[in-house]
């Protein structure tokens, strides 16, 4: 009987339930005021560029994603000049992106691409997308949290950039496409940049340039943002591209380096020598 009675209280302590400690909301959710204006306001243009898509005024929906990709820098950059960064922060500007440049691109490919002429598979196409823009926002996120890669480096193709890599096509071809031969081009394409996003490919960022640099790289980008602005047409799907193809040239310099490096260490072991 007392071994029942004791197996009955162990039962009941099991049962109890764990008290977890109370955490303040407000603290869990503190942002900074600027940033995230920029990024409802990033919010705000992508809604704006569906209503573009239903109406089939593509010109104008790219050009409002666009200035999203804009603002989506915008939000981040203020937060770390003005040491603002927060956990709350980071989940509303992943969430916000995972519409403007997941959802909202993912209808652009249905629209513009396959509604025409193959309905069915732009469901598809678009979804494969959608997709892969969650998973690698989502990667981001866990990545980011447990501090696993150095600031300046993109695991995979960054979302907005994939956005980009499809409106540039956009821009280039204008009207809907109504040919099949292009429609398989377009949907090789589509797999290729889902492909990239969710791949380990590492992708540079603009943090941590070397200051002896500042002013040139300041110059080189007010060029760009002239261009873009003048010639978006041709400025976008040409940066878009070299950005895509950009780990290539990272790959091929890490490899002179330190090839140059052994050639220098083989010298001096010469030298050393003699």
């Amino acid at each position: 009987m007392a071994k029942i009675i004791d197996n009955k209280k162990s039962m009941k302590k099991g049962l109890k339930r764990k008290r977890f400690k109370k955490v303040s909301v407000s603290k869990l959710t503190r942002f900074s005021f600027l940033p995230s204006v920029f990024t409802i306001f990033n919010l705000f243009l992508g809604y704006i560029a569906v209503l573009q898509i239903i109406k089939h005024n593509f010109i104008t929906a790219c050009y409002l994603i666009i200035l999203s990709v804009v603002m989506d820098g915008f939000d981040g950059t203020i937060a770390r000049i003005t040491k603002t960064e927060s956990n709350f922060g980071m989940q509303l500007d992943s969430l916000v992106d995972a519409v403007t440049f997941g959802f909202v691109t993912s209808v652009f490919i249905y629209v513009w691409g396959f509604q025409g002429v193959q309905p069915q598979n732009g469901k598809i196409f678009g979804f494969i997308f959608l997709s892969a823009g969650i998973i690698r926002l989502a990667r981001f996120n866990v990545l980011k949290e447990a501090d696993a890669f150095p600031s300046n480096t993109f695991i995979g193709l960054p979302i907005p950039i994939a956005a980009l890599s499809i409106l540039s096509v956009v821009l280039i071809c204008k009207e809907p496409i109504q040919e099949q031969s292009y429609l398989i081009l377009f949907s090789l394409y589509i797999i290729l940049i889902a492909f990239l996003m969710v791949s380990n490919v590492r992708y540079r960022t603009m943090k941590k340039i070397n200051s002896k640099h500042n002013l040139l790289i300041l110059f080189i980008v007010a060029i760009l943002v002239a261009l873009a602005i003048m010639y978006p047409s041709y400025t976008i799907p040409i940066l878009t591209f070299i950005y895509i193809i950009s780990p290539i040239f990272f790959y091929i310099s890490k490899k002179l380096k330190r090839a140059g490096a052994k050639i220098k260490v083989n010298k001096s072991s010469i030298k050393s020598d003699e």
